[in-house]
């Protein structure tokens, strides 16, 4: 088994309150996530939540905080993480990002959603 990182990128432009992305992890087991932002949320007030679903519209991890999917301090790597623990399955993912009101300023909100997982890899 090997780890591998998969990451995921949105923005919220400045007015807009919401926006998805559609991706499909690789096949493996995701272990964890964790979510980085650029800090906007901080200096605007502003309020992030996400929530992400399989391709069937089940919310796997449900609307919540952004704060919930941040990276923890101390203790090992993949422990700071959220943790997830599901086969991937070769579906079609989506994450959805949310504010309460429109973002505010002329900076937009960016997010990398990064993925742990790890895989079999066969050498040839």
């Amino acid at each position: 088994m090997r780890q591998i990182h998969y990451v995921v990128k949105a923005t919220i432009k400045p007015g807009e309150n919401n926006t998805s992305e559609n991706f499909k992890l690789p096949i493996g087991f995701t272990t964890a996530v964790a979510v980085y932002t650029n800090g906007v949320e901080k200096n605007t007030g502003a309020m992030p939540s996400v929530e992400m679903k399989d391709d069937n519209s089940i919310a796997i991890i449900p609307m919540v905080h952004i704060d919930n999917w941040r990276q923890t301090t101390g203790g090992e790597y993949e422990r700071s993480f959220k943790p997830l623990n599901f086969d991937t399955g070769n579906k079609d993912y989506s994450l959805l990002f949310a504010l309460e009101e429109p973002l505010a300023g002329d900076i937009p909100l960016k997010f990398h959603v990064v993925f742990l997982y790890n895989n079999t890899i066969n050498k040839v």
